[in-house]
């Protein structure tokens, strides 16, 4: 077993994938480093990877918009993931994404990636059921945090947690 297939096995979004699916997976996958104000992704541009973080802060909001202001939504942590989007089309980022510290990821490319899952329907099952998870906990956060905002009629409160929304 190769030490990225390792990195893949040991990843929490990754827990209970067969070690068949990783060695697929790992076939697609690059390490990547961030460092601090670096851009991930922006919204609107191409969804080309799922990211896998490994160490680091990732924040995730709407960055440079024009009137100025920025939102950061939430944060990506250490065995966090970031990015559905490259599995749906139009297979664009609905967010923007930055490294708020020296982030290093596993990134898995999207289109390989879904070719595969076609390909081997046990793959495209486990999955999809892990970004169904990821989903959902970020819509749930989503969801409690304005209903905050809507109670105190304020900005939304940072949201924190492992599975972000994009």
């Amino acid at each position: 077993m190769t030490t990225l297939e390792q990195r893949l096995l040991k990843h929490p979004f990754l827990r209970g994938i067969s070690t068949d699916n990783i060695k697929l997976l790992a076939e697609d996958a690059v390490p990547m480093v961030f460092q601090p104000g670096e851009k991930v992704f922006l919204r609107g541009r191409s969804a080309d990877y799922l990211f896998l973080v490994e160490s680091g802060i990732v924040e995730v909001g709407l960055f440079g918009h024009r009137n100025g202001k920025e939102v950061v939504i939430t944060r990506a942590l250490k065995g966090g993931n970031l990015g559905w989007s490259w599995a749906f089309a139009p297979y664009r980022w609905k967010f923007d994404a930055r490294a708020k510290t020296r982030v290093q990821v596993i990134a898995l490319e999207g289109k390989p990636v879904l070719a595969k899952m076609g390909r081997y329907p046990l793959l495209g099952y486990e999955l999809m059921g892990h970004l169904a998870g990821s989903l959902s906990k970020g819509l749930e956060a989503t969801r409690h945090a304005l209903i905050r905002s809507l109670n105190r009629a304020e900005s939304p409160e940072l949201l924190v947690f492992p599975q972000p929304i994009v």
